[in-house]
C-alpha cells in the first residue's frame, strides 16, 4: 500500500526545528574492504632497513670500483681537476684575445707543459745529489743521534745475547737483494711518462670541449627539474672548484717561495727543491706539511751541528704552516668551502688507503667537490652538513 505524501499543512508555520544534537546523527563507516591500508609501523621499519641495506651495499660497489680501476680514474680525475685550475685562462685567451677556444686550449697546455719541464730541468739535478748522498745522510743522523740510541743499543745486545743461550742450533740466514732506488725509479719512468701524456691529453680535451659536455649531461637528464639540478651543481662546481684550486695553488706556491726564503737565509743547500716539496705536499691537509717538517727535520741535522740551528729548520715550517692553515687560508678562501677538520683527516685515510699517495694529494679537492654536490642533492644535505656546511 502506498503512504500518503507529507504536505505542508502537516508541518505548521510556527512550529520550530528540534535542537541539533550531534549523538543523534548515525555515522556509516566505509566496509572493510573499502577502508584504505596504511602500511603497519613494523612494515615501516623493515622498509626503511631494506633502503639501508641497499645503500650500504652501493658504497661499497662504488669503493670496489675506485679500488679496482684506479689506474684509470686517477688520470680521469687529475685530469679534470687540472683542467678546473686552467678554465679561467683558457675563458680569459677566448674572451680577450678572441682566440678559438680549442687554440687557446693548446697554448695552454702547451704552456703547462713548458713549466712542468722548467720545473723538472731546474729540480733534478738537486734532487739527483739529494738521493745520491741519501746513505751517507742517514749514516750522518746515525751519528749525532748516537748518544740517544746508546741504551737501546745495549738493550738490544742484551737481547740478543739471552737469544743465542737459548737457541740450540743457529738458523740460516737468507739475504735477499733489494733494487735499489735509482734502478726503481729508472724501471717505473716509462709508465709514469705515459700516465703524464695521458693527463695531459684529458686536460685538453676538457679544456676544448667547453660546455660541451655540460649540454650532454642536461641532455641525458629526464625531467625538467633534473635538468635544472644537472645545470646547477655543473655551473657551481666548475666556479667554485676553479675558485678554490686557484686560490690553494697560489697559496701553496706562495709558502714554498717563503720557505725557499727562509733556507737561503740559514744557509740551507738545495732551497728550491724544498720548497717545491712543501709547496706540493701542501695540497695534502696536515698528512702533507707533517711529510715536509720530517724531511726538513732530516735536511737540519744534516747541515748544522747544533741541536738548536737543526731543529730550526722545522721549527720555523712548522710556525708558517701554522699561520697560513689557521689564518691565510680561511682569510682567503672564506667560509663557503669551509671543511670539518675531523672529516677532513677520516677522508684523507679512505683515499690514502684506496689510491695511495695520489689519492692523499686528490682528497682535498674532492671532498670541496663533493661538499657542492651534497649541498645541492636534498638527500644529501645531511652529509653536506656533517662536511662543515653552515
Amino acid at each position: 500500500m502506498n503512504e500518503p505524501e507529507a504536505s505542508a499543512a502537516d508541518f505548521p508555520a510556527d512550529a520550530k526545528d528540534p535542537p541539533f544534537d550531534e549523538k543523534s546523527i548515525t555515522v556509516i563507516e566505509p566496509a572493510a574492504e573499502e577502508r584504505p591500508t596504511s602500511p603497519s609501523p613494523r612494515g615501516r621499519s623493515d622498509l626503511r632497513t631494506l633502503k639501508r641495506g641497499v645503500i650500504a651495499i652501493l658504497v661499497l660497489l662504488v669503493f670496489a670500483v675506485f679500488y679496482i680501476a684506479q689506474d684509470i680514474l686517477i688520470p680521469i680525475v687529475l685530469g679534470l681537476l687540472l683542467s678546473l685550475l686552467l678554465s679561467p685562462l683558457v675563458t680569459g685567451l677566448e674572451r680577450y684575445a678572441r682566440l678559438p677556444r680549442l687554440i687557446g686550449s693548446l697554448i695552454t697546455v702547451a704552456a703547462l707543459v713548458g713549466a712542468m719541464l722548467f720545473g723538472v730541468a731546474s729540480l733534478a739535478q738537486p734532487a739527483q745529489n739529494w738521493i745520491a748522498h741519501a746513505p751517507q745522510t742517514m749514516r750522518t743522523i746515525q751519528d749525532r743521534m748516537r748518544s740517544l740510541r746508546e741504551p737501546i743499543r745495549k738493550a738490544q745486545e742484551a737481547s740478543k745475547k739471552i737469544e743465542e743461550m737459548t737457541q740450540t742450533s743457529t738458523p740460516k740466514t737468507v739475504i735477499s737483494e733489494q733494487p735499489g732506488l735509482l734502478s726503481t725509479m729508472a724501471a717505473s719512468t716509462p709508465r709514469a711518462l705515459g700516465e703524464i701524456a695521458s693527463v695531459l691529453l684529458l686536460v685538453y680535451f676538457f679544456l676544448s670541449s667547453g660546455n660541451g659536455f655540460l649540454r650532454r649531461m642536461v641532455e641525458v637528464a629526464p625531467g625538467l627539474h633534473e635538468k635544472r639540478l644537472v645545470v646547477a651543481i655543473a655551473r657551481e662546481v666548475q666556479q667554485e672548484m676553479s675558485r678554490y684550486l686557484v686560490m690553494v695553488s697560489m697559496i701553496n706556491i706562495c709558502l714554498g717561495l717563503a720557505l725557499v726564503g727562509v733556507l737561503v737565509l740559514m744557509g740551507v743547500p738545495n732551497p728550491l727543491l724544498w720548497g717545491a716539496v712543501a709547496a706540493l705536499l701542501n695540497f695534502a691537509p696536515y698528512v702533507g706539511p707533517a711529510f715536509t717538517i720530517v724531511a726538513l727535520t732530516f735536511v737540519g741535522f744534516t747541515t748544522f751541528d747544533t741541536l738548536g740551528h737543526a731543529l730550526a729548520v722545522p721549527g720555523i715550517f712548522f710556525a708558517m704552516a701554522i699561520v697560513e692553515g689557521q689564518l691565510i687560508t680561511p682569510l682567503i678562501i672564506g667560509h663557503r668551502l669551509s671543511l670539518n677538520p675531523t672529516v677532513v683527516f677520516l677522508w684523507l685515510l679512505m683515499w690514502g688507503w684506496l689510491w695511495g699517495i695520489p689519492g692523499i694529494l686528490l682528497a682535498g679537492p674532492l671532498l670541496a667537490c663533493f661538499r657542492i654536490v651534497c649541498q645541492h642533492v636534498r638527500i644529501l644535505h645531511p652529509v653536506f652538513i656533517l662536511i662543515g656546511g653552515d
